[in-house]
């Protein structure tokens, strides 16, 4: 929660030119309300089976249509049962976008639409019982700094599923705002 995983994702794909598909969006269609709303009409285990649902028909369309994809998961995702293996299992890369919780920290207390996210303690709580799980990931990338400079380091380790070499002649990367 709160490393990033939609701006990056969303700028890495557009780097890529891959298709960007964000989890939460996808549930949030599918259920046809906001997470927060699903949440407290239907509580955390309806909403797990949900998101398992929506991860496992995103990941077979872009199979289906030879479609390359970037995935941002939601942030419990990974920490799922069974989601590590499943996504090692179907092939699929996983970027551990990891950041000190400090940093986690700041950018959630200004983010709205987190169920999960109630107040400091509980975060930090909720954070040492997943990263367990995210460090079962194939990769992992200090998300600490600036959105671009991850896509970067990202590209520049050739980790998004294209050979390092074969990405320089396509990127153009945007430049921090001042």
């Amino acid at each position: 929660m709160g490393s990033g995983k939609s701006t990056v994702g969303a700028r890495l794909a557009r780097q890529l030119g891959w298709r960007f598909v964000d989890l939460d969006e996808r549930i949030e269609t599918a259920a046809g309300i906001t997470i927060p709303q699903f949440f407290e009409r239907h509580g955390e285990p309806a909403f797990r089976q949900l998101e398992a649902d929506e991860l496992r028909a995103a990941l077979g369309r872009a199979v289906e249509q030879k479609e390359p994809t970037i995935l941002a998961l939601g942030g419990g995702t990974y920490a799922q049962p069974g989601a590590p293996e499943f996504l090692r299992n179907a092939g699929v890369p996983v970027i551990w976008l990891d950041a000190r919780i400090e940093v986690l920290l700041s950018r959630c207390m200004t983010m709205t639409g987190r169920p999960l996210f109630r107040d400091e303690a509980s975060f930090r709580a909720l954070h040492t019982q997943r990263i367990v799980s995210y460090q079962l990931a194939d990769f992992r990338v200090d998300s600490s700094g600036d959105a671009a400079a991850v896509v970067a380091e990202i590209l520049r380790r050739g980790i998004a599923g294209a050979p390092a070499a074969d990405l320089e002649a396509h990127l153009e990367l945007e430049k921090p705002k001042s």
